[in-house]
């Protein structure tokens, strides 16, 4: 695959994101949101993979982010509209770098530092499982009564779910992407059985196999909570999920000390370790039960207040109506 093919899949990934966006400019269509979110995404893959990304790609994630939200997961802040008229903008001004990128594109195979294209779609892909697991995680550790972002709380429940889905997505991506590649030979048995037979790190290796396995029984739990009662104590797998893909990813990835992936692990980790201090470390705010020596005379914690007998008026006593 040449640069010129990735760089005109990347164009006609952000025309259709444009377009796409243009045509529902109100919101309306949620699976129209995604589609917009998606193909922007896309964009952005197949200029990375061209090596073609430019400061005007920003517009493109400003894009998604604000379609995916909104028109996608059905956020519904103040000014919706206008986000998304200003989301649809940044998409067709993603355009641009993409029709000057598929212009001035060089031809030859795409050189990753030496190493093969299955291999370079292989790391973004997990890159991008280990981000939309990471963001799962973050919105279902939230508490249900403090929201972070407005709207409501089943808006949020819905992009949970959805970042779960492309997790699973972008996993199989990984894992197909592994096995078609030359430079490291990987079985489907090493891949989804016994991965530490692997010749490449075996305990790296291993390691994202019981990701895997995590992620795949945390999504499961969720499609089923209506059938299983402990559903809830299965879906804490998806902590187990993020330790062992971030360990496997710094183990594993051939640019882990990269500054990029530095960075983007560090973000995560510290993302992560504030949701859980937040969620796990605070009481919630006014929640606190008064006790009983600072409770109003006549009240106890959590019971409505006693009224005596004398303090009824005499008449409503007797039944009377004053007249």
């Amino acid at each position: 695959m040449t640069f010129a093919i990735l760089s005109g899949l990347s164009l006609v990934m952000a025309i259709t994101s444009a377009v796409s966006a243009l045509s529902n400019l109100k919101g309306e269509s949620q699976v129209q949101g995604w589609t917009t979110a998606g193909a922007g995404t896309l964009a952005l893959v197949f200029a990375l993979l061209g090596r073609s990304t430019r400061t005007l790609d920003l517009a493109t994630v400003l894009g998604v982010l604000l379609f995916g939200g909104i028109a996608g997961a059905g956020w519904a802040p103040k000014g919706k509209r206008h986000l998304l008229a200003a989301g649809a903008a940044a998409l067709s001004l993603g355009v641009v770098p993409r029709l000057l990128a598929t212009l001035s594109a060089p031809t030859g195979t795409p050189s990753f530092t030496g190493l093969s294209l299955p291999w370079a779609v292989a790391r973004a892909a997990g890159f991008v499982a280990f981000a939309c697991a990471t963001g799962a995680v973050l919105l279902g550790t939230r508490r249900s009564a403090r929201l972070p972002v407005g709207g409501l709380p089943a808006r949020l429940h819905s992009m949970h779910r959805a970042l779960g889905a492309a997790a699973l997505v972008a996993l199989s991506v990984h894992l197909f992407a592994l096995w078609t590649d030359s430079f490291v030979s990987f079985s489907w048995a090493q891949l989804l059985l016994v991965p530490w037979t692997s010749s490449y790190r075996p305990l790296a290796v291993t390691l994202g196999f019981l990701a895997m396995v995590a992620m795949v029984l945390t999504a499961s739990s969720g499609l089923l909570r209506r059938h299983l009662s402990g559903w809830r104590t299965v879906h804490l797998l998806a902590w187990a999920t993020f330790a062992l893909g971030l360990v496997h990813g710094i183990l594993a990835g051939s640019d882990t000390g990269s500054l990029p992936a530095i960075g983007f692990y560090l973000a995560a980790l510290v993302a992560v370790g504030i949701t859980w201090l937040r969620r796990f470390g605070e009481r919630p705010a006014g929640r606190e039960d008064p006790s009983p020596k600072d409770a109003p005379p006549g009240r106890l914690p959590g019971h409505t207040r006693t009224v005596s007998i004398r303090e009824i008026p005499e008449r409503s006593r007797k039944g009377g109506r004053h007249r």
